[in-house]
């Protein structure tokens, strides 16, 4: 009896084991099973089966699929109203949705659009996402109207794209964007914020934009044309940090808020003439290895400190019109295009500062290069004289050299030629006393004091007088003695007191 039930124990067990299913190699668990396992082949969709869903009314949610054939949509279509999201796909033929309005999200992140793509005249009353997505041939965003968020972080535009007359309404988000062709937003307008940061841009068109918004380019890179023109920045607007490889125009554009241009690259010409700052323009660590051009600008406040130039940099402010002007000298010196009123506002600008160092410095450059222009005559003469003698007034290390060289080389003069005697009696020096007798040279001591005499007071000492015709060149020193020491005075009252 016993060894009939350990029997059937036995068999028992073996009927357990038996039904266990073995596990395969190398996989321990379920969740081991799932991670190594093959998702299913990218599915084709035709685009006329896809033309057919859409205008059923029923949401789309496709992912990694392909449509191939030609994507035709117009406005005989009616609008959308569902949602569509198709993201990470491929569209292998043309996409042509004109003249249609989305009133739900669109969804096409990740997509990849192999020809040529077009959303003109097109409204998008619900999110519009493109971001991630490759447009490898053009892509046309021209008359668009976005309502809400148009989002397009990372994508890429490998061909000529426009956003030309677009209305965004939403948030505009480009960030880390790339435009590897020619690319124009001309007449757009971005109601709300703007992000092209990190952006990548070859030739690129902002002509009659307008920002209402706050806007930024920071750290883009535009290395083809930028072109800026007649824009309207209506509040803040950065680029700080970015790269101008091209020419750069923002002519006629107006800043309503701070425009913050710090540590900004411009390789070759920066042109700003006409601009309308309302607010600061600040510059700070800013680099040109091309010309600076704002001829004609209406300047707030402007502040270039640490600004850089290039050997060959030229600055015009000719006609520009600036209440603040914070650049120092060093930074503009040989480099402005002459314009005396540019010059004189300069300097007035840097008196408004109390740098009244640099307002001098300014001035004198300005005179000279005045100077070298102006024909001979009396007026060039008598510039050379300002020139020579106190700098134009702001040199009163001049005046004080003229001042010191005239009596030592009249002291040397009157020593060297024996022009002046000097009448010694034992403890007496009283002139026309009989008992006096000449000398026959004084000593260079005396020559210079005696020079000295004369030119600060015209009045020789009591017991020297000069000889021959070193009386005239006497009075001689007498009169420029007259007129140094007057022209001192002046321009060290003007120096001292501002």
């Amino acid at each position: 009896m016993r060894r009939l039930t350990l029997l059937l124990l036995l068999m028992l067990l073996f009927l357990l084991i038996e039904s266990v299913p073995a596990k395969e190699p190398g996989l321990d668990s379920p969740l081991q099973q799932g991670s190594v396992s093959r998702g299913p082949a990218a599915q084709v969709i035709v685009a006329q089966d896809l033309l057919a869903q859409i205008r059923s009314g029923e949401p789309l949610d496709y992912d990694n699929v392909t449509i191939v054939g030609q994507l035709d949509l117009g406005p005989g279509e009616g609008p959308v109203k569902q949602s569509i999201r198709i993201t990470n796909s491929r569209f292998q033929g043309p996409v042509r949705i004109e003249a249609l309005i989305f009133a739900e999200v669109l969804d096409l992140r990740g997509c990849i659009f192999q020809e040529n793509v077009s959303f003109i005249k097109s409204r998008f009353l619900g999110d519009a996402k493109f971001s991630g997505a490759r447009f490898l041939r053009q892509a046309d965003f021209a008359d668009t109207y976005f309502e809400a968020l148009a989002s397009f972080i990372s994508t890429l535009f490998q061909s000529d794209s426009s956003f030309g007359n677009a209305q965004f309404n939403g948030d505009a988000v480009f960030l880390d964007s790339g435009f590897a062709n020619d690319v124009d937003f001309n007449y757009a307008k971005f109601l709300r914020s703007g992000s092209f940061r990190n952006a990548n841009f070859e030739d690129i068109s902002f002509f009659e934009s307008q920002f209402a918004g706050q806007v930024t380019f920071r750290a883009a890179n535009f290395r083809g044309n930028a072109t800026f023109a007649a824009t309207r920045f209506e509040s803040d607007v950065l680029f700080r940090e970015a790269r101008f490889w091209g020419g750069s125009t923002f002519g006629l554009s107006s800043f309503g808020g701070l425009a913050d241009f710090g540590n900004v690259e411009f390789k070759k010409t920066a042109f700003f003439g006409g601009v309308k700052l309302a607010d600061l323009a600040y510059f700070a660590n800013a680099h040109f290895d091309g010309d600076l051009i704002l001829e004609g600008a209406r300047l707030y406040s402007m502040q270039l400190d640490n600004v850089t130039f290039s050997e060959s940099s030229k600055i015009n402010l000719n006609s520009t019109d600036f209440s603040k002007f914070v650049v120092h000298w060093s930074s503009l010196r040989g480099r402005m295009v002459y314009n005396g009123a540019a010059y004189l506002a300069l300097v007035k600008n840097y008196k408004s500062l109390e740098w009244f160092d640099e307002a001098d410095e300014c001035y004198y450059q300005y005179r000279r290069i005045g100077q070298d222009q102006a024909p001979w005559g009396w007026s060039k003469l008598s510039d050379i004289i300002s020139w020579l003698s106190c700098g134009y007034g702001v040199r009163v290390s001049y005046t004080a050299f003229w001042c010191l060289f005239t009596i030592l080389i009249f002291g040397v003069i009157f020593w060297a030629g024996k022009g002046m005697d000097k009448f010694v009696i034992e403890g007496v020096e009283l002139p026309g006393d009989p008992r006096l007798k000449p000398s026959k040279r004084v000593s260079f001591t005396d020559a210079l004091y005696f020079s000295i005499a004369m030119f600060t007071t015209s009045q020789a000492p009591v017991n020297t007088y000069p000889v021959g015709v070193y009386r005239h060149l006497a009075m001689a020193e007498g009169i420029l003695g007259w007129f140094f020491l007057g022209l001192f005075v002046v321009v060290l009252s003007a120096v001292l007191i501002r």
